[in-house]
């Protein structure tokens, strides 16, 4: 049996060391990081297939990293909008007067792999297809399930007992495993069933989406612009949000249409979608296809907690954002990247237990941050509105202006640091996090800086961290290479090592030419001592036991 055989019968085993609930682009994440890590692991989802609706949309510069780490950062980028697409277009119909734009965020070189316009349904199926591939050259072990649903889990000694339901058969299945995740959305089966609750607001406005097929190319722009805010001269026609998801012919209008409750005498038919898409397209012959819809809740809420015993909760199931900003989907893959080096230590019996309560000393702070950002965009669009209606051109501007602090974000998305958990602090201030700017560093918590290793800029200095810690020394730094060999066969802990062939300092690092900075496998600064000490096996060594157990 193979790992992507949807099939629970003969072979299947009734223990697996890693157990994932939901198949979203989050669960996908995380089954592809077990199998990099070579852990057993099962994933269910309840749908029959990937999602055949955007959802989500935009990867941010660090999550396109971590697909550059997976060698799949060129396939996303093929399915996305060109580059330069992230403006905002203000207009009375796409094809009518525009009142202005927002500029794309300049790219200075911060990320060998900057931000994509790219949905949630080709992130999915791009997952999917690598993870098969992973499978295929894998072992039996692993599997991934769609049609089939989480129905209850108790804790056990060794773990969790999931029970999990077939729903074209109907059999009802039970895994014994070391871990359950939860990366089955904002309405998480897993979570109600831990007891883990969310705070903060459930519904600030339900919404409407609505996809449809329709060819714009006509409409100067349409092509290379994420987003359209169309304000209707009659004001009988509703606002929308009309979004571009493929970079071609697919659209997806967001749509208000109630406080708390959908306030409609009923749903839109395909005749009424139709309508509404040509008036905001400001095409009265346009063909349109109407694809699918949903309905759903504005949030800003964040869990409580991000574990109970060996169950931890992942993406929309820890934290639900406004969609505004764009964290969402780049916030759930970065939890599973967070997590991931976690369990492959603590399952494998290299670290002990305490280092997965790092998980939600980590994430929590950021999935508030990143709720905190997107919820301060959602009052813009809602100032913005109000200025449209009240007709003030100087205000309306001054809003459009504005909106570039929902656009460009590289510093919420790189910036973040943490401040606690996995990594021992040195002492240094925390400096303030700019959500427009990011200041690279090698202090402890932050990512450690990207530079391009080679004249082609091919490699970069974040192609050295995946599976493993690595230590990386200063120019005159050699002394501490032979430390990390000592420490590595001593505890029986792979530490790689690499030495910057220049003086760092000029780059923001202040790692000295004689210190090192030790660096987790996801890619964020453990620990730093920016000089040579007296005994620096001694030193590492007890950083070590600081950070693992």
């Amino acid at each position: 049996m193979t790992a992507t055989q949807n099939s629970q019968h003969a072979a299947s085993p009734a223990r697996t060391a890693v157990f994932i609930v939901g198949g979203g682009p989050v669960g996908l994440s995380m089954a592809i990081l077990m199998n990099r890590f070579g852990i057993d692991f099962v994933m269910v989802e309840r749908a029959s297939s990937t999602t055949d609706h955007p959802k989500a949309r935009g990867c941010w510069s660090r999550t396109m990293e971590i697909f550059r780490q997976w060698g799949i950062e060129e396939r996303m980028r093929a399915r996305g909008l060109p580059d330069n697409s992230d403006m905002f277009a203000f207009v009375e119909s796409m094809a009518g007067h525009e009142y202005g734009r927002t500029l794309p965020e300049v790219n200075i070189g911060l990320s060998p792999a900057w931000k994509c316009i790219l949905s949630q349904d080709a992130v999915e199926e791009e997952l999917l297809k690598h993870a098969r591939e992973l499978g295929a050259a894998g072992t039996s072990r692993n599997h991934i399930l769609y049609s089939t649903e989480f129905v209850d889990y108790t804790d056990t000694p060794q773990g969790v007992k999931v029970t999990v339901r077939d729903l074209k058969t109907g059999e009802t299945v039970a895994w014994d495993a070391a871990c359950l995740i939860a990366a089955d959305g904002a309405g998480s089966s897993v979570r109600r069933v831990s007891g883990l609750e969310m705070r903060g607001p459930s519904t600030m406005a339900v919404m409407a989406n609505e996809y449809w097929k329709a060819d714009l190319s006509g409409i100067r722009g349409a092509a290379n612009t994420a987003a359209f805010r169309v304000v209707p001269r009659d004001s009988n026609v509703p606002m929308a949000s009309v979004l571009n998801t493929n970079g071609c012919d697919r659209w997806l209008s967001l749509i208000k249409i109630g406080a708390d409750k959908d306030e409609r005498p009923g749903e839109r038919t395909d005749e009424e979608v139709v309508r509404l898409a040509r008036i905001h397209t400001g095409l009265p012959n346009l063909d349109v296809q109407v694809i699918n819809r949903s309905i759903w809740r504005l949030s800003r809420q964040v869990a409580t907690g991000f574990r109970k015993n060996r169950v931890f909760l992942v993406g929309d199931a820890a934290h639900r954002f406004p969609p505004s900003g764009g964290y969402g989907m780049n916030s759930g893959i970065q939890d599973a990247h967070n997590l991931a080096w976690k369990l492959d230590l603590v399952l494998k019996g290299r670290a002990s237990e305490r280092l997965l309560d790092s998980y939600d000393q980590e994430r929590r702070p950021v999935a508030e941050s990143n709720a905190d950002f997107s919820y301060g965009n959602t009052q813009r669009f809602l100032k913005t509105d109000e200025a449209f209606r009240r007709g003030n051109i100087d205000e309306i501007n001054f809003w459009i202006k504005d909106t570039e602090n929902h656009v460009h974000s590289v510093g919420q998305s790189l910036g973040f640091s943490y401040d606690e958990g996995a990594l021992v602090p040195d002492g240094t201030a925390k400096p303030a996090m700019r959500t427009r700017s990011y200041e690279p560093s090698d202090r402890p918590g932050g990512r450690f800086p990207h530079l391009w290793l080679d004249l082609a800029r091919k490699r970069s200095t974040l192609d050295w961290f995946d599976k493993h810690f690595v230590l990386v020394v200063g120019l005159k730094g050699e002394a501490w290479l032979e430390a990390a060999k000592e420490v590595s066969a001593r505890r029986d802990l792979q530490i790689d090592t690499r030495q910057l062939e220049e003086d760092a300092e000029k780059h923001g690092l202040l790692i000295g030419l004689r210190g090192a900075v030790l660096v987790r496998p996801d890619g964020h600064v453990a620990w730093r001592m920016p000089w040579q000490p007296s005994d620096p096996a001694a030193e590492l060594a007890s950083a070590l036991d600081q950070l693992i157990g």
